[in-house]
């Protein structure tokens, strides 16, 4: 793969029965042709390329009400609860605020619960409600790359649960499966480079707006100084420096516009994934708000 070249939103439907060797060889080996194109595609498209990340519904088991700092027992709570009639009803739900695009949330699709069998009915479900599955979001480790190739995911967006860069990038290259860095605790576009050892075919970043405005740090201008290593984002507002509340878009401190014009600028393809973790509310309540601002600021850019 070219690694200058954007991540593309188009990713094609892989079929559920493929083989390690074909599933390589269409989104590993062969990403290059998956990817190519990229500009063209989305100019083609017509909806927007928006999608819903689960993790906002990481409260759904405790009735929306939680505290961040217990994410860990919501994660466990998800993995147990997350049958396939839970997971139907998620899907049925995100296709009626009117995504056709969801970044998967490890908790909803765990190596710990899911088998191969299972992955099957999760991705029958996923078809059923006209949902492209387009990112997993989650640690990088083996089993969550195995569930990827399962769910013919091609990309994770998470953290490298203390691989170095050269080890995360073998690991991506076994599975033929592409990782994003999300950014939390970095502040500049240096730090967050640095985490991927500057990144390669395989390794990029996820931008997390959110994060970036719980920092501090000027979203647009890290954007910028990222450049094409951008591969994924995960678009959230959040309500002051210096704590990780999330609000609505546009009604908190992140200059979501100016993000989107920077991605613009340096060429991003990819997806935008809608992304609100409220402790306090039903984040479907604003899921239809929230993707109409988020495709009216697509069109303007």
């Amino acid at each position: 793969m070219n690694p200058s070249s954007p991540n593309c939103p188009s990713f094609p439907r892989l079929p559920l029965t493929l083989d390690r060797r074909a599933f390589l060889a269409a989104v590993g080996a062969g990403a290059a042709g998956l990817l190519a194109g990229c500009q063209t595609s989305l100019q083609r498209s017509v909806r927007p390329p928006v999608a819903f990340n689960t993790a906002n519904l990481v409260g759904r088991e405790t009735g929306y009400r939680f505290e961040l700092k217990h994410w860990g027992e919501q994660h466990a709570l998800t993995v147990a609860k997350t049958d396939l009639a839970a997971w139907s009803s998620i899907c049925e739900e995100i296709a009626r605020a009117g995504f056709h695009a969801v970044e998967i949330w490890e908790a909803h699709a765990s190596p710990e619960a899911l088998t191969q069998a299972k992955a099957r009915q999760w991705r029958r479900v996923l078809d059923r409600f006209g949902l492209l599955p387009v990112a997993y979001a989650g640690g990088l480790r083996a089993e969550t790359l195995e569930v990827c190739r399962w769910l013919g995911i091609p990309q994770m967006a998470g953290g490298l649960r203390g691989l170095s860069p050269a080890e995360a990038t073998a690991l991506c290259r076994a599975h033929g499966v592409l990782f994003n860095y999300e950014n939390h605790p970095e502040k500049s576009a240096a730090e967050i480079l640095a985490v991927i050892g500057g990144g390669n075919e395989w390794l990029g970043v996820c931008v997390d707006t959110g994060w970036l405005g719980t920092q501090g740090a000027n979203v647009a201008e890290v954007i910028r100084a990222l450049g094409v290593r951008v591969r994924h984002t995960h678009i959230k507002d959040v309500k002051a420096v210096g704590a990780h509340e999330t609000c609505l878009l546009g009604e908190g401190i992140v200059d979501v516009p100016a993000a989107i014009q920077a991605l613009r600028e340096i060429g991003y393809t990819g997806w935008y994934s809608w992304e609100d973790e409220p402790e306090d509310r039903n984040p479907f309540h604003s899921a239809v708000r929230n993707r109409q601002w988020l495709e009216a600021q697509l069109r303007r850019a």
